[in-house]
């Protein structure tokens, strides 16, 4: 062989040695799949006995739960919502469907009025019949954005014409390198509580319905049933106390808000769908303004849009939530039950 030859395979050679790291870094994070968003979904998150992950983009979750699970279930009655909307669960919103009706959650962590109309769009080119649907509407929504920048929150692809799938995997391939999440991986047990501090990772592991893209706190849930003094205790309260805000909140709903919530009442109208909103109490924060329910009775119908959020009791007392901020399900499930009665609560804030 010629020198020429000797110095192209030391060349090759040492340029293999060099990309090894980076090589071995990327072969890890496809066989690991830290976030969920590599591999094909296969019907579960979490493993068996989870009581830790990184934390997880539930919008993609479910986009790929309902793709796996749609052939055979046929949905065509929807929740949508952010996490709030996680615990009106589809065994309480069963009561208000016809029996044939096939229910999913099609939620997302900190959705947008952007990502709810994304969604029903994408349902409606995927040749999905809409027949009933729920939307948790709570009054910051009126307001958020889409936080396409953060993969926490960054909407599905599929969705949006605004995230293509090389951003979408960027992303998360990029917060993958940080090396708490690295060290995270390899040794769990010892980084622990610092990935946790960082809010890389979470212990508030959910029960999963797969199929119905449902998760719910099954040992909360019953301790609050059975004795309500286990799970709220001062450490609790003392963590989630919150100071009240001024009631009832300024008007959120902008010309840009409007022509998304006329979006979203084209979409279910076209569909002919029969489905309600809720406006959810939140602890300690304001209620709706005048103005923006008076515009969302006019755009949906006044017989669709139940207003909550005015609630005293429910927006001064942790007792109705597992946090600051998540009605515990037996409150979704009767405020499902007002709604579909055409029992929406008296506004002292709203309504004379």
């Amino acid at each position: 062989m010629s020198m020429r030859g000797h110095g192209m395979k030391r060349f090759v050679l040492l340029s293999l040695l060099a990309l090894l790291p980076a090589l071995l870094v990327v072969a890890f994070y496809l066989i690991k799949d830290p976030f969920h968003v590599v591999k094909p979904y296969q019907g579960k998150v979490y493993d068996e006995g989870d009581t830790l992950s990184l934390t997880i983009n539930w919008g993609h979750v479910t986009i790929e739960s309902f793709k796996y699970f749609d052939p055979q279930e046929h949905f065509d009655s929807f929740i949508f919502g952010s996490s709030l909307s996680g615990y009106y669960r589809i065994q309480d919103w069963r009561r208000h469907l016809p029996a044939d009706a096939r229910p999913f959650h099609f939620n997302a962590t900190r959705e947008t009025l952007h990502g709810i109309l994304d969604k029903l769009r994408y349902l409606t080119a995927h040749g999905t019949h809409i027949r009933h649907a729920l939307l948790i509407i709570e009054d910051e929504m009126l307001q958020r954005r889409p936080l396409d920048a953060d993969v926490l929150y960054v909407r599905h692809p599929q969705t949006t014409g605004d995230v293509s799938w090389w951003k979408f995997h960027q992303m998360f391939f990029n917060t993958y390198r940080h090396p708490d999440i690295i060290a995270y991986l390899i040794c769990p047990e010892a980084m622990t509580r610092r990935v946790l501090d960082k809010g890389y990772a979470t212990t508030d592991i959910t029960t999963r319905i797969e199929p119905l893209n449902e998760g719910y706190y099954r040992w909360a849930d019953s301790v609050i049933a059975v004795n309500p003094a286990v799970y709220y205790t001062p450490q609790h309260i003392a963590r989630y106390r919150h100071n009240m805000k001024c009631m009832p909140c300024p008007s959120k709903i902008t010309a840009e808000v409007e022509d998304l919530l006329r979006g979203i009442a084209d979409v279910l109208d076209q569909q002919g769908a029969d489905y309600h909103i809720i406006i959810p109490p939140h602890y300690a924060t304001e209620a709706i303004s005048s103005s923006d329910l008076y515009q969302m009775e006019a755009i949906f119908g006044a017989a669709r849009v139940h207003d909550y959020s005015h609630d005293a009791a429910m927006g001064s007392d942790l007792h109705y939530y597992y946090d600051d901020g998540h009605l515990i399900a037996q409150e979704c499930a009767r405020l499902m039950d007002s709604a579909y009665q055409a029992l929406t609560l008296p506004s002292p804030y709203l309504k004379p």
